[in-house]
């Protein structure tokens, strides 16, 4: 049956290759074009399953990537030392298209051992330990608030407002009320100016949607769930990292064997020739019988269909024609990203050995978060700085060497111990990087109500995948699911 499915598919698809007209080539010596069914733009995790996807019902599809490099926001940094993930890190218990990609193309998912040490916190000047934080004067906050740790704040008053049981929720228009900026939730439910305060350090989205962080959060609880995790772990600031599932030695979340990169390399290998690198697209121009796509270095490709999956802060820099016009277009020019940075070093000694303090620390200065994780197959100790929003993007105004010096001359005012006893290896702030513009996108307040549902309805010949197209999942299982979908509507149309 799959064998007689296939072979319907590419007959309709080669039928309306060749028997539809193509629009006329500019004359001026471009190149000629290259023909094929299907052009994805965007070489990140959506693009490389979509066309993959394709390719398994013998669709004739080709990838244009812009950059050199394969996989997007999954980026694995092979020429610093530790390896950090500059993005995507982690697969979750119910990453099932992950899961499978793995499996099929052979790429070894090992579990999460990676323990991040405790956190101390640095707050209205002081230093308090996590476990005196309840009743220290540094806490501001109010009785009903004072238990929650500073990193947690805004995350635990939002899941506690969170009326959404199910994932798709967040579509619906029983929920509207929802849509609304964290910050004018949180004061309508009467949360106190000294939480308002720390939420907008630990949580850098008050003015973003409430409705779009809820969905986020559900749809987190139920990935902690699926695995069987102990209660709490879903409340770690940092997601489910190193969580075990109850009862069991099998961690709750599982990385990939040599660095996340490894997973849209082997798409792409299994891909082959389908996929073209250092492809900038400048035009799609549809028309009834076909797209013809133009890159900046002159190659131009026809195809039947065309999927962006490229973010739209990248998608508003090609010129698209017909034009978007309504809700869609709305979506396009106006969705938001945030920045996130980090910094990346190794421990050269244990600075807390010195000062009594937690390794990890938070701090409401300009130093957001350091994070200290025992890291397998690493000796020493690996730390990262992360920094989100408007912080992250005043560290990357500077070039990396300031930024760096800046970051560790903080680092040393707020806690003197660690003087000399970290040794940073790199930096890297995904606002910086001109094809993405941002680690994620972000709705803000009444986005969802007003272009969430238009924003991937397909454009005549154009359909959309991408992280931000998600209607379900997220991290990486999200750029999966976006794919798909994307693939399923263009075999449907075929």
């Amino acid at each position: 049956m799959k064998a007689r499915r296939r072979e319907v598919l590419k007959g309709a698809l080669a039928l309306s290759a060749l028997s539809l007209p193509w629009p006329p080539l500019r004359s001026g010596g471009a190149l000629a074009a290259e023909r094929t069914s299907v052009i994805v733009i965007g070489g990140g995790l959506s693009g490389l399953y979509c066309a993959l996807s394709l390719a398994d019902f013998d669709v004739d599809v080709l990838l244009l990537e812009g950059s050199n490099r394969i996989g997007g926001r999954a980026f694995t940094a092979d020429g610093v030392e530790t390896r950090p993930e500059y993005g995507a890190s982690e697969v979750g218990p119910s990453y099932a298209r992950a899961i499978y990609l793995c499996s099929r193309l052979n790429v070894n998912l090992i579990p999460d051992r990676r323990k991040l040490l405790p956190i101390s916190n640095f707050v209205n000047g002081t230093w308090v330990a996590s476990s005196n934080w309840a009743a220290s004067n540094a806490n501001k906050m109010p009785e009903g608030e004072r238990h929650i740790p500073p990193l947690m704040v805004g995350m635990r008053l939002l899941s506690d407002m969170n009326p959404l049981e199910n994932l798709t929720d967040w579509l619906s228009g029983e929920f509207a009320s929802y849509d609304v900026s964290v910050r004018e939730l949180f004061i309508k439910n009467g949360v106190s100016e000294a939480a308002l305060r720390l939420a907008s350090k630990t949580m850098d989205t008050l003015n973003s949607s409430s409705l779009a962080l809820m969905q986020e959060r559900t749809r987190t609880e139920y990935d902690a769930s699926y695995a069987g995790t102990v209660s709490g772990e879903a409340d770690s600031p940092f997601g489910l990292i190193g969580g075990q599932n109850e009862g069991e030695d099998a961690p709750a979340v599982r990385n990939i064997e040599g660095g996340t990169s490894r997973l849209p390399e082997a798409i792409a290998a299994a891909l082959g020739d389908r996929v073209r690198t250092g492809k900038i697209v400048a035009e799609v121009a549809m028309s009834k019988s076909g797209a013809d796509v133009r890159c900046l270095d002159g190659s131009r490709y026809r195809a039947d269909f065309v999927v962006s999956a490229a973010p739209f802060s990248t998608l508003r820099n090609i010129s698209v024609t017909p034009r978007f016009a309504g809700p869609q277009a709305e979506a396009v020019f106006r969705l938001g990203y945030r920045g996130t940075t980090r910094a990346f070093g190794v421990v050269e000694q244990p600075y807390w050995e010195d000062d009594g303090l937690e390794p990890s620390f938070f701090t409401d200065e300009t130093i957001q978060t350091l994070t200290v994780v025992d890291k397998p197959g690493i000796d020493k100790r690996v730390f990262s700085v992360i920094f989100t929003g408007p912080d992250a993007a005043r560290i990357d105004q500077l070039p990396n060497d300031q930024a760096l010096a800046l970051i560790e001359s903080e680092i040393a005012r707020v806690r003197p111990s660690t003087k000399g006893k970290l040794r940073f290896l790199s930096l890297y702030g995904w606002r910086n990087n001109r094809l993405v513009q941002g680690c994620r996108h972000m709705f803000a307040p009444g986005q969802i109500t007003q272009f969430a549902q238009e924003m991937i309805v397909p454009h005549h010949r154009l359909h959309f995948a991408g992280e931000h197209a998600r209607r379900v999942d997220f991290g990486m299982e999200a750029a999966l699911e976006s794919g798909e979908r994307a693939a399923q509507e263009i075999l449907g149309r075929a």
